[in-house]
């Protein structure tokens, strides 16, 4: 983990603040994996906040709504990291499937490019598909996401943790003969306030058979260590 400073270059503004961010390379984080971000200037707001990046920049990486709408052009930013174990795309992986449980796909989209560049075929679903995607990457609706487990060899979920349970659901319709061997991560959606050093539990991950912290456990996980398939 390194400490270093960043700034912000440039803002997005769709349904959410998104940003690029200047840094030094060390301090780019892997898809899947954040930083934590603090801007001195922003007085009002003592907790520094997790970044996740959404894509790649030659002098930093675009970061991943939502960000403080206080994150201006020009805002100097405190960073530590990179933090957290992040997605592990296989490198045979050819059928590639993104999903987004949650408000937004943002988080998934730092995956894009490395699917690409290992020619693998990629399908996003989500309720709110950003605009300006790649036209050869299909875009389905989250009532498509069955059918689509069983085409991908490849899965990576973003879901807040409230949804885990009804993820679990979803693989229980598939059976275990189908599953095996395959790859599903799933980045839960949950508070980052400590980073690991106070293991406080405000990001812990719950179910019928572990209890994990995503700050260090995660918050990337694979589904077999949360539904012990």
């Amino acid at each position: 983990m390194r400490i270093g400073s960043g700034q912000i270059d440039e803002t997005f503004m769709q349904d959410e603040r998104a940003a690029r961010i200047l840094c030094d390379p060390t301090l780019v984080p892997a898809p899947g994996q954040y930083l934590l971000a603090h801007a001195p200037s922003e007085t009002t707001r003592p907790l520094a906040v997790p970044v996740f990046r959404a894509g790649s920049h030659s002098r930093g990486f675009y970061a991943a709504a939502p960000l403080p709408v206080a994150w201006t052009a020009g805002t100097i930013l405190t960073l530590r990291g990179p933090l957290g174990r992040g997605f592990h795309l296989p490198r045979t992986a050819r059928r590639v499937a993104l999903a987004a449980l949650g408000n937004t796909p943002a988080r998934l989209l730092a995956l894009i490019e490395p699917a690409v560049n290992q020619n693998a075929e990629i399908t996003l679903l989500s309720h709110t598909p950003p605009a300006n995607l790649p036209p050869d990457i299909e875009i389905l609706p989250l009532t498509a996401l069955t059918e689509t487990i069983r085409w991908a060899d490849y899965l990576a979920l973003d879901t807040p943790r409230t949804a885990l349970s009804t993820f679990q659901r979803l693989l229980a319709t598939n059976s275990s003969t189908q599953l095996n061997g395959y790859t599903i991560e799933i980045l839960v959606e949950t508070p980052l306030a400590c980073a690991g050093m106070a293991e406080c539990g405000v990001c812990a991950v719950t179910t019928s058979r572990v209890s994990l912290l995503a700050c260090k456990d995660g918050p990337v996980f694979d589904w077999k260590s949360l539904f012990g398939a």
